[in-house]
């Protein structure tokens, strides 16, 4: 069997909680891999995408929101044990729209949660994107 690495991008979309700021919008994922846990939004590079192309596209696919401004925010290894993704954080800047529920036969629901009190589980993909959300480290340089 031959396993091959994917690069995965995972849109970060916040939310400000009172000035605080620390929601993070998160699906509930449902008939796919990782079915039962939460994540979020993102899917797969595809050829002759850039990563912010396909984090704006994705975002608008799965919640209808439409990215105005991205940056690169943080990459993971990819884990062994769980899939053999490299995940992309892409940081959602600014967007217009409202959150809709656009695949239900992929994701039962989409809701903002505090970094402090992410629910369980956690996709396998979104998780290391995650941790670097709430552990504030999501500024990486960029090179052109």
């Amino acid at each position: 069997m031959t396993v091959h690495v994917r690069v995965g991008v995972q849109a970060i979309v916040r939310r400000d909680r009172d000035g605080g700021g620390g929601d993070v919008l998160l699906g509930l994922r449902a008939n796919c891999f990782g079915a039962g846990s939460w994540g979020l939004p993102g899917g797969h590079l595809e050829l002759g995408e850039t990563l912010q192309e396909a984090a704006r596209r994705e975002l608008a696919e799965e919640t209808g929101i439409d990215a105005l401004d991205l940056r690169v925010a943080c990459l993971t290894d990819p884990d062994p044990g769980t899939n053999h993704h490299m995940q992309v954080g892409v940081e959602v800047l600014d967007y217009t729209g409202d959150v809709r529920l656009r695949e239900p036969h992929r994701c039962l629901r989409w809701q903002f949660w505090p970094l402090d009190r992410l629910p369980e589980p956690l996709f396998a993909g979104s998780q290391g994107v995650l941790m670097r959300v709430r552990d504030g480290a999501l500024h990486l340089p960029l090179v052109p």
